[in-house]
């Protein structure tokens, strides 16, 4: 065949039609396939063995954890307060247990239910519903007679409401705002107990048992306790209030705290739920409390919670709790109330003096001259109904404090070379063009530096004004003063802490007022104490400056924080210096001129009388008062000092308001500060 002829094969060679039907051998492929198949089902269970194994044994305890932190829900209860002492470790704010009735939803509780739960408590317990806010009576009023409430509104608005044209949030705002105290006479007090129940079990809690009722009384307790099973959900729980066995004295220094009822302040809920805090926790208010919230606030003990077969809530203790730090200040109890009670014992004297009848607030501060502490903060307010003492005016209440400022104005002058040590400048009245005449109370004639002080001249101050404001005097002549001097004056008084923060630590301390108006005759004043206005804590920071040869420290209440188990030191307020002033030899001037003060002129009356030597500077400053809607002339009285003079010790600041009227008077911080200081140095 043709076929052949292009095509001849061999043995060695195969057909086309062999190779492409060559036998397969498909046992050996099937085995093949089968071990890998096994190879990968070996390798993929041997992973998932050695996963449940790692699970399981290697890393249980880690996955048994994570599943305890996602269902368990805690519960977290306060612990004690730290509490604050004085210097000397006598207590100042304690605390006292209080027993408080709380409520902890059990599961599944019918809205029905828990209102039959609140008029049955209500009539077994003491509400206090004459406590009760207006806003909560006007939405238990909402409650019980929103119809008598919608009644009370114009036809108009009822009609609207009815189409629906107005809300029930918009009906029920126009019903409060219609409400007054004669309509909620309608309430009786069951009816406000029973609201104030019910509203206290369906505040928001986190989980967390809601106080109903605070300080409950044994005998409540008791009746709880026999018939908790009328009362699902209900218990009983120890906290604690604050005590103060001194009563008034300090305590609004010492501050206060919120009930749990109060709890967390609204306006700061999301910064102290940040801090892991519930919404009912009790919390610092005002003063130290506030200030030291940290160290006072404890660890809260933690509960796990769950719920038994009835869905009773059920706490177990998952972890203890630790009581805050107990806190020591600077104060001595025993000085301060010895301090308050002369305070009281010279109004008490002075209440028949026709010249000082405006006189009703007297301020006093002592400070640590070496450390900035305050051993007192004095406050007496003198009103109709007896004696009110709130120590903190002390850090809020600025006045004008007149010739006190003199020993700044003093170290300033020489500072900056205005005048020169025992330079003598003639004090006699001097007349600036279309001003009264100025002159100093008594005209003293020829003057140094330290007879300035101690007379307490104001010509010489003056002319170190006008010297710094770059004026010459000319008799009845206009004084053209640059005004960069008042900036300059101003930054002098503030390196003594005068117009500036003394940086207690205390809350909301003020800096007092700065005058705003600029002229040369204000730059005079300014020189002599009548234009900015200071606190006390100020004016004893400026004392204590001046004591300390030019150290400026900030005054500290709080010395530390003492672990409350071990008594140990667990915090330190160190002795902060805030500034030096850098020129001593200008300061011993200054000192100079106070100690004569006390030994020879102005101070001496009561304050040269104690044996130890003191340096004092006193200051009267002209104000007004309105009284009946007219403007009485008064004269506010300052003095500040320290002691001893060659080793300082305590620095001191007095502040009288409307000290006299109408004809003069001693300066009466002589007298206060005598009687004061005699606890210490007599």
């Amino acid at each position: 065949m043709k076929f052949n002829k292009f095509f001849k094969f061999t043995k060695k060679q195969s057909a086309p039609h062999d190779t492409l039907f060559k036998k397969i051998d498909i046992q050996k492929s099937i085995v093949l396939r089968l071990q890998i198949f096994a190879l990968v089902i070996v390798v993929g269970l041997s992973a998932i063995l050695w996963r449940f194994y790692d699970v399981q044994i290697n890393k249980q305890a880690y996955y048994q954890q994570s599943l305890d932190n996602y269902t368990r829900r805690l519960y977290n209860v306060s612990a004690p307060r730290g509490e604050i002492m004085d210097r000397n470790h006598e207590m100042l704010v304690s605390n006292a247990e209080q027993l408080i009735i709380t409520f902890l939803p059990p599961l599944n509780l019918k809205e029905s239910d828990r209102w039959e739960i609140a008029e049955s408590f209500s009539q077994h317990f003491d509400m206090e519903v004459e406590k009760m806010s207006l806003n909560a009576q006007k939405d238990a009023y909402l409650h019980y007679h929103f119809d008598a409430g919608l009644a009370l509104l114009s036809k108009t608005i009822q009609n609207q409401y009815k189409q629906e044209e107005i809300s029930k949030d918009e009906i029920t705002a126009f019903i409060r705002e219609a409400l007054d105290e004669d309509h909620l006479t309608r309430l009786t007090d069951g009816q406000k107990s029973i609201w104030l129940v019910k509203r206290a079990m369906d505040e928001p809690s986190g989980g967390r048992p809601k106080p109903i009722k605070e300080n409950a009384s044994k005998t409540e307790i008791a009746f709880l306790m026999e018939h908790l099973d009328d009362f699902p959900g209900f218990d009983v729980q120890v906290a604690w209030s604050r005590n103060y066995p001194f009563e008034h004295t300090l305590k609004t220094v010492l501050g206060s705290i919120s009930t749990q009822t109060q709890g967390v302040p609204a306006e700061s809920l999301l910064s102290y739920m940040a801090l892991d805090y519930a919404r009912n926790d009790a919390v610092g208010r005002s003063g130290l409390e506030y200030q030291y919230e940290d160290l006072l606030n404890g660890s809260r003990s933690v509960y796990n919670l769950s719920y038994d077969d009835q869905g009773v809530g059920i706490l177990d203790n998952y972890r203890i709790g630790k009581k805050g730090l107990d806190l020591i200040t600077s104060f001595d109890i025993n000085w301060q109330r010895y301090a308050e009670a002369a305070v009281v014992d010279i109004f008490e004297a002075e209440a028949n003096n026709p010249y000082r009848k405006y006189m009703d607030t007297i301020h006093f501060v002592a400070l640590d001259v070496n450390t900035g502490d305050v051993h007192l903060m004095v406050s007496v307010n003198k009103t109709e109904d007896g004696y009110y003492f709130d120590p903190l005016t002390t850090i809020y209440n600025a006045y004008p404090v007149g010739s006190s400022v003199k020993s700044a104005v003093l170290y300033m002058g020489l500072n900056e070379a205005v005048v020169r040590p025992n330079e003598v400048i003639v004090d006699q009245p001097i007349k600036i063009k279309d001003t009264p005449l100025k002159k100093s109370f008594v005209t003293l004639g020829p003057v140094n530096d330290i007879i300035a002080i101690s007379r307490s001249s104001n010509i010489y101050m003056f002319f170190i004004a006008m010297r710094l404001g770059g004026a010459r005097y000319v008799y009845d002549g206009p004084l053209n003063i640059d005004l960069k001097a008042f900036a300059l004056m101003r930054n002098y008084f503030s390196q003594f802490g005068l117009g500036t923060y003394t940086q207690i630590d205390l809350p909301n301390e003020q800096t007092g007022y700065k005058g705003s108006a600029r002229n040369g005759g204000l730059l005079l004043d300014f020189a002599i104490g009548q234009y900015d206005n200071y606190t006390t804590m100020q004016m004893a920071q400026y004392a204590a400056t001046i004591a300390s040869n030019g150290k400026r420290i900030a005054p500290r209440v709080v010395l530390q924080g003492n672990d409350p188990i071990t008594g140990n030191l667990a915090f330190l307020n160190k002795v902060n210096v805030i500034s030096q002033l850098e020129n001593p030899e200008a300061l011993e001037r200054v000192q100079t001129g106070m100690r004569l003060c006390v030994a020879s002129h102005y101070c001496h009356s009561y304050l040269s009388s104690f044996k130890t030597p003191l340096a004092a500077k006193t200051g009267t400053a002209e104000a007004f008062i309105t009284v009946d809607d007219k403007n009485i002339n008064v004269s506010h009285f300052t003095l500040v000092g320290y002691a001893p003079f060659e080793q300082p010790e305590i620095a001191f600041a007095c502040v009288v308001p409307a000290a006299l009227n109408d004809r003069l008077q001693s300066n009466i911080c002589l007298k206060i500060s005598h009687d004061i200081l005699r606890f210490k140095y007599e």
